[in-house]
């Protein structure tokens, strides 16, 4: 295949993305100040700061395996780490609202450090094909009757490979404290999006089921990793585009409203929110 466009390059077109549909059904509201209105966020989360990083030098790791066919040494990856994470710090694009976990730049280091060095010890996927990494993705939106609109779904794809047998295995890296349930992973949409994009692409046959796995590093006193499984068919991306076009419909009705729960904590609009 053809190298794909950068997904900045794909987002210069009308699009939406998994990110901006679960922001949307979580709370809309907030969607309106960071879509619509384009507010600069109130802050930023530490641990934004450190997943973002942690992506990256796993993407830098896979990368280096599916370019030289081997890994990388701990010692590189680690210092790639470094240099991702002490950028992000340098240039936050707001102030950053650390945890308790790590309370200060060294810590925040210190931390992902840890969680990087637990995961590869054992970073799984042994005889697999790296097929890419951040790979990404953009297919025209329809409507659930199968009308084009004017929006394309953009996506990346943490992690793609291929098993013995030939099938696609579509990896989503995440640093969590808590484990997921399997049903939560079953009902996933970024899992969806991923396989509607994979088979938009071509990398999928138009009936074929993706497999995928969610790779969560749980961010414990003692870090480990979690592997959990998951499948995609054509119905579960059937479903993904209705709830698009919901997203979509409800967008251009301007149907923005507070949405009170969990999430509020950590909101970066919470004072916009306030004067609302």
């Amino acid at each position: 295949m053809s190298p794909a466009p950068s997904l900045r390059v794909l987002r210069h077109h009308l699009h939406l993305s998994y990110s901006q549909v679960n922001t949307y059904l979580t709370c809309s509201l907030r969607y309106f100040f960071q879509y619509v209105k384009g507010y600069p966020p109130e802050h930023t989360s530490s641990a934004l700061i450190l997943g973002s990083s942690i992506h990256a030098a796993l993407a830098h790791y896979y990368e280096a395996f599916r370019m030289k066919g081997a890994a990388e040494p701990l010692d590189a990856v680690l210092a790639f780490y470094r240099e991702t994470l002490s950028s992000e710090l340098a240039i936050p694009r707001a102030p950053i609202l650390y945890s308790n976990e790590a309370t200060s730049p060294a810590e925040l280091l210190a931390w992902g450090e840890q969680l990087l060095r637990a995961y590869l010890e054992d970073p799984g996927f042994c005889g697999m094909e790296v097929v890419a990494t951040e790979l990404p993705l953009s297919l025209p939106l329809t409507t659930p009757d199968g009308d084009l609109t004017e929006f394309h779904l953009v996506g990346a794809v943490d992690l793609l490979l291929r098993d013995q047998l030939g099938r696609l295995l579509a990896v989503d890296h995440k640093t969590a404290k808590n484990s997921p349930s399997q049903e939560s992973i079953d009902q996933d949409l970024q899992l969806s999006a991923y396989a509607l994009l994979l088979r938009h692409n071509g990398y999928l046959k138009p009936d074929e089921t993706l497999h995928c796995c969610y790779n969560v590093i749980r961010k414990l006193k003692t870090p480990k990793v979690e592997r959990l499984l998951t499948l995609r068919t054509p119905a579960d991306t059937r479903r993904f585009i209705r709830m698009a076009h919901a997203v979509l419909s409800g967008i251009a009705a301007e149907a923005f409203l507070p949405c009170a729960g969990w999430h509020c904590s950590g909101c970066p609009y919470q004072q916009q929110c306030r004067n609302w």
